[in-house]
């Protein structure tokens, strides 16, 4: 830690707080999706052992990795947006 550079007070924050919108699109992808791989993957072992699993667990990857491809679509579609619209200005 004692060579940590510090920024001064004029330069803003490395890039999370200039595009907060797709800050929040690109975390909720990762956590929607990272949560039902998790799931998937406790299930499976659960499973492998023989215990037995609630059914709620096991839709939870049947609802949530739509939920995070059409959230990473959105994502791709609001970075396309704003890309254009920086070449443009």
């Amino acid at each position: 830690m004692a060579n940590a550079k510090k920024t001064p007070a004029t330069k803003k924050p490395i890039a999370l707080s200039e595009n907060r919108g797709e800050n929040i699109l690109a975390f909720m992808t990762a956590g929607v999706i990272g949560v039902s791989i998790l799931t998937m993957l406790v299930t499976l072992a659960l499973l492998g052992f023989g215990v037995k699993v609630a059914p709620v667990v096991g839709v939870v990857p049947v609802v949530g990795l739509p939920i995070g491809v059409v959230l990473m679509i959105t994502l791709l579609i609001t970075n396309v947006i704003r890309k254009a619209r920086q070449n443009r200005g």
